[in-house]
């Protein structure tokens, strides 16, 4: 065979390997595909195995820590990494998320994978000597693994992220105000629930700048509901953040009223999305305690989901916008290639890449077989170009034969019947590289072996109507809004996710379970 067309084949066939390899890395990483975080972003439950009230209070002193020092620790709860491995799956959650600060790359993750009965932590370049994986394995085996091992993830996960937010420098215990914000007229409300309400209420407005009030009336009187409320929210000095839970118990109604200062962001549609999923159901059965435990969580999970926000600003937290309480338990996306876009993209890329390669070997043939380009003895030929009688113009290939003609027409002429009915040996191969993933991580890690200041407020400041239970009225007045289940009022929504930005480089590898 002729040097050049050899050389030719060669290159071809080498670039074809080279793009198998390149494409294959790609379809390789689809398997990695993460989910986007949710609107907390410091508590992502995709596996719903976290309470409200761990949950709540993880993202508070999550933020704090942020607050203070720029660091994040993140916890994640998944059904299955679906084949992945723990610390390749942690580090591309960590990597994509950009847990931490850009500069200092101080944040961590952990990864609880529910089915696979694993997890995993993985922390930041920044914080890899203050943090090594042998004091994340010591956390991980005394305060999560007798809780993983029990299936009470909640606990298990609260416990750690308390051990990891201290060791990071960040308050995880403190002594709250004890300032009331319950009014249990109706005298429906036991005192653990009095004192979960109080307290919440005192721990988290340092973090979003409001105090939730639950009061409770036997009936409202001759007074709307709604007026009621108004004047409560004034009597109580609540202040232009604060928030008003008010249950009518007699008259088997209630309404929630919000400051003129947030009540762009915790909407009416919000407030009535959060009253029919969550109050509604146990208001019917006269479960009045769990209902405004239930709804003041939820209050304070969509307030904490945006007390991050101001940071912004900075670049270091983010911007997913949301308008209801839903949008703080988004479910995953995945971000990353799937394998069916990888599998097309791979297909469109090296497809013609192979019918360029087989026609190339084709034409190679031909050429050795019968000095032309194409093969003179097909039909399809014979049809066009008429029979070939060794004729160096034959067919669309005169200017190469003229270039070719007086180096390749004696041989080929002498021995082309010799070759005409020969099959070619000629044969292309190929093979599927396996290339590395990306990721900076340069260590193993270590696997599975078996109170507050108080704002009180500045008094009486709403410019809402709130949101309420089947409120026939919808008209409004200059200072409140009566309306049906939080129809008026509020104005538009705003606010926005945490997310990281930060951080994308963990170099630790991390530490895992004990098995």
């Amino acid at each position: 065979m002729n040097y050049r067309i050899f050389r030719k084949m060669l290159l071809t066939t080498l670039a074809a390997l080279m793009l198998s390899v390149l494409l294959f890395s790609v379809l390789t990483s689809a398997k990695t595909a993460v989910p986007k975080h949710t609107g907390s972003f410091y508590v992502n439950d995709f596996a719903n195995v976290i309470d409200e009230k761990a949950e709540n209070y993880m993202v508070n002193y999550g933020i704090r820590l942020h607050q203070d020092t720029g660091a994040q620790v993140v916890v994640v709860t998944v059904d299955s990494t679906n084949g992945v491995s723990m610390e390749e799956y942690a580090t591309s959650l960590f990597n994509s998320w950009g847990v931490g600060s850009a500069d200092k790359n101080n944040g961590l993750l952990l990864l609880l994978s529910i089915k696979d009965d694993d997890y995993w932590a993985v922390q930041g370049k920044g914080i890899e000597d203050t943090l090594p994986n042998s004091k994340i394995k010591d956390i991980l085996s005394q305060y999560l693994e007798p809780d993983f091992a029990a299936k009470t993830y909640s606990n298990g996960a609260r416990k750690t992220y308390g051990a990891f937010i201290q060791a990071m420098g960040g308050t995880w215990v403190e002594n709250v105000s004890t300032k009331n914000y319950v009014s249990d007229n109706a005298g429906v409300l036991k005192k653990v629930t009095k004192d979960y309400l109080n307290e919440s209420s005192n721990r988290y407005k340092t973090t979003t700048g409001s105090g939730i009030y639950v009061v409770t009336v036997k009936n409202a009187g001759d007074k709307k509901l709604q007026d009621y409320t108004y004047m409560k929210f004034a009597s109580v000095a609540a202040g232009p953040k604060d928030v008003m839970l008010v249950l009518d118990i007699g008259g088997e109604n209630y309404h929630v009223l919000q400051g003129k200062d947030i009540d762009k962001v915790l909407t009416n549609d919000a407030i009535s999305s959060i009253l029919d999923t969550v109050l509604e159901p146990q208001f019917v059965k006269k479960d009045y305690g769990t209902g405004a435990t239930a709804t003041s969580n939820a209050l304070y999970s969509f307030l904490l989901a945006r007390a991050d926000q101001s940071v912004g600003a900075t670049g270091n937290s983010g911007g997913t916008t949301a308008t209801n309480a839903s949008s703080t338990t988004t479910s995953a996306k995945e971000t990353s290639v799937s394998v069916g876009k990888g599998l097309l993209i791979y297909i469109l890329i090296f497809a013609p890449l192979i019918l360029f390669g087989y026609g190339l070997s084709r034409r190679n043939k031909y050429i050795e077989m019968y000095g032309l380009p194409i093969n003179p003895y097909s039909p399809r030929n014979i049809r066009r170009y008429g029979n070939w009688y060794g004729q160096a113009d034959y067919g669309y290939g005169r200017r190469w034969h003229r270039r070719y003609y007086n180096h390749h027409h004696n041989h080929h002429h002498n021995h082309h019947h010799h070759h005409r009915n020969t099959p070619s040996n000629n044969s292309q191969s190929s093979f599927w590289g396996n290339s590395g993933g990306g990721g900076s991580t340069r260590g193993g890690g270590a696997g599975r072996y078996s109170s507050s200041n108080e704002n009180r407020g500045d008094g009486g400041s709403s410019s809402g109507g709130g949101a309420g239970r089947h409120s026939s009225s919808s008209s409004s007045s200059s200072s409140y809004s009566n309306n049906d289940r939080g129809s008026s009022g509020g104005g538009g929504s705003s606010g926005g996710g945490s997310s990281g930005g930060g951080g994308s480089a963990s170099s630790g590898g991390g530490a895992g379970r004990n098995r």
